[in-house]
């Protein structure tokens, strides 16, 4: 079976810190399915397309696990879509059909 595959247009802040957790698939726990590709928005301008696992590793790491009420491994990596907490983002994503 194909998945479906969907661009979800510009949405807004999340305010979900589940986005900043490592490396996991977070994407398949918070949005249903697998984002294969996306956009962060800084102040109006639009990032380059991200792929998960290819091009998406953030420089910044989480420094503590007491930012987010769901657990965070302290000093961990995390992919650039963990701006989806506090920026507009676009994304697409496939959903098992």
């Amino acid at each position: 079976m194909q998945p479906k595959c969907t661009l979800v247009g510009q949405r807004g802040p999340r305010w979900d810190c589940r986005w900043h957790a490592c490396l996991d698939m977070t994407d398949q726990i918070i949005e249903g399915g697998r984002i294969i590709s996306y956009r962060i928005s800084w102040l109006g301008f639009w990032s380059g397309w991200f792929v998960p696992g290819f091009n998406d590793l953030d420089g910044k790491f989480n420094i503590s696990a007491a930012t987010c009420a769901v657990p965070i491994k302290a000093r961990s990596l995390r992919r650039w879509w963990s701006f989806f907490y506090d920026h507009h983002h676009k994304f697409i994503i496939c959903k098992p059909n």
